[in-house]
C-alpha cells in the first residue's frame, strides 16, 4: 500500500524534515526490522510517500508525520526530541498514536517516552510520596525530578526543596574542607545545579537559596531533621550505604515527597553489596504508595550514540558475569 502526505507550505516542509532530512531518517529508522525496513518513507518537494505491505506499520508512520505536522501547525517550531516523542508514544503497546499538542509534558520540557510519563505522573502524584527513578544515565531522572520540585515549590505545593547526594570521595573529610556546607558539597551537586538553571534564571535560584527555598544537604547531614512539606531528591543513590539510605528515607515529613534516583550499574562504593539502593528496592518496591520506574537505554535522552553505549555494556556485564 502507498500513502502520500502533502505539506502545506515549504516552511512547514522544512522543520518537519529536519536539517538535511534529519528528522525523517529519525522516524525511518523506527521501522527498521533487522537488515529491512517495514515502512518505505521517500521525500520529493513538499510530499511524503510512505510504502509498506504492513497495513499497522503504515498507518503508524502516517501517525507520526501527522503529528508533527499538527504541531508545527500549533507552535510554528519542531525539535528532535519532539520527533523521537511521535515515534515513542506511537509505538504498539503503548496506547497508540496521540496528538503531539496533547502529549504529556513537564515545564516546556515534552516527555518523550511512557516511562518519563509514569515518572513525571508518580511525581504528582499525592498517592505516591516516595518513587524511585533508577536507570542508566541520560534518561532524564534527575532533570525531570528537579523540573518537578520547581514545578511543585512554584506553585505553592511545598515549602522548599531539599537536595541530597552521597559524596563518596569526600566521606569523613567533608568537615576538613575549606568553606560553608554549601561549597563543601557543590561540587558534588553540579548537575543538580545545571538541572535548576534550566529551569529558573540565576537571580530567581540565587534568592531561593538564599530563603532557604533550596537547600544542599549532604546524607551525612540529614541525621535527626524531620523534612516535612518539602520536596526531596535523593541523587546518585546507589552509592549510598544501606545505613545511610534507612536514614534518608525516614527523613520524610507530613507533606513532603521524595524522590530517590540512580543507577545500579555505577555503584562507586567498595562492596556493591553494601549499595543501599538496591537493598531499598529489595525491601520496598511492593508498597502500595511507593511507585518504581525503571528505565532503560530506550529512555535516554542525550546523543543517541549513548543508548548505544549504554546496551554495549549492559552486553559486556552479562558477559562478564559469573555463571551461577
Amino acid at each position: 500500500m502507498i500513502r502520500t502526505l502533502s505539506i502545506p507550505d515549504a516552511t512547514a516542509a522544512r522543520a518537519l524534515f529536519g536539517p538535511l532530512h534529519r528528522h525523517v531518517a529519525l522516524i525511518h529508522e523506527a521501522f527498521r526490522r533487522d537488515k529491512a525496513y517495514v515502512v518505505d518513507i521517500r521525500v520529493a518537494g513538499n510530499e511524503v510517500t510512505l510504502e509498506s505491505d504492513d497495513d499497522a506499520e503504515l498507518a503508524r508512520a502516517e501517525s507520526i508525520f501527522l503529528t508533527l505536522m499538527r504541531h508545527f501547525d500549533l507552535k510554528k517550531k519542531l525539535r528532535e526530541g519532539e520527533v523521537r516523542a511521535a515515534i515513542s508514544f506511537s509505538a504498539p503497546g503503548e496506547g497508540g498514536a496521540v496528538a503531539l499538542a496533547d502529549l504529556p509534558t513537564l515545564g516546556t520540557f515534552t516527555l518523550q517516552t511512557p516511562r518519563q510519563q509514569r515518572y513525571v505522573e508518580a511525581m504528582r502524584s499525592e498517592g505516591k510520596p516516595l518513587v524511585f527513578g533508577v536507570g542508566p544515565a541520560g534518561t532524564g531522572k534527575t532533570f525531570l525530578a528537579v523540573t518537578a520540585a520547581v514545578e511543585a515549590l512554584r506553585s505553592g505545593l511545598i515549602d522548599r526543596i531539599v537536595v541530597t547526594r552521597p559524596a563518596v570521595e569526600a566521606g569523613e573529610r567533608l568537615g576538613f574542607l575549606p568553606g560553608a556546607l554549601e561549597e563543601k558539597v557543590d561540587p558534588y551537586l553540579q548537575p543538580i545545579w545545571d538541572a535548576f538553571r534550566s529551569q529558573m534564571r540565576d537571580d530567581e535560584l540565587k534568592a531561593r537559596r538564599e530563603q532557604n527555598k533550596i537547600e544542599v544537604a549532604p546524607i551525612a547531614f540529614m541525621r535527626g531533621r524531620t523534612l516535612s512539606n518539602a520536596f526531596v531528591i535523593v541523587d546518585e543513590a546507589q552509592n549510598a550505604t544501606i545505613q545511610q539510605m534507612k536514614m534518608v528515607l525516614t527523613r520524610l515529613g507530613q507533606g513532603s515527597q521524595m524522590v530517590v534516583t540512580g543507577d545500579p550499574s555505577q555503584i562507586d562504593l567498595a562492596s556493591h553489596s553494601l549499595s543501599g539502593l538496591d537493598h531499598a528496592l529489595g525491601l520496598l518496591a511492593h508498597l502500595k504508595r511507593v511507585e518504581v520506574v525503571r528505565f532503560t537505554s530506550q529512555d535516554v535522552m542525550r546523543h543517541d550514540l549513548v543508548a548505544e553505549i549504554v546496551e554495549a555494556y549492559d552486553h559486556d556485564e552479562k558477559r562478564r558475569r559469573p555463571s551461577p
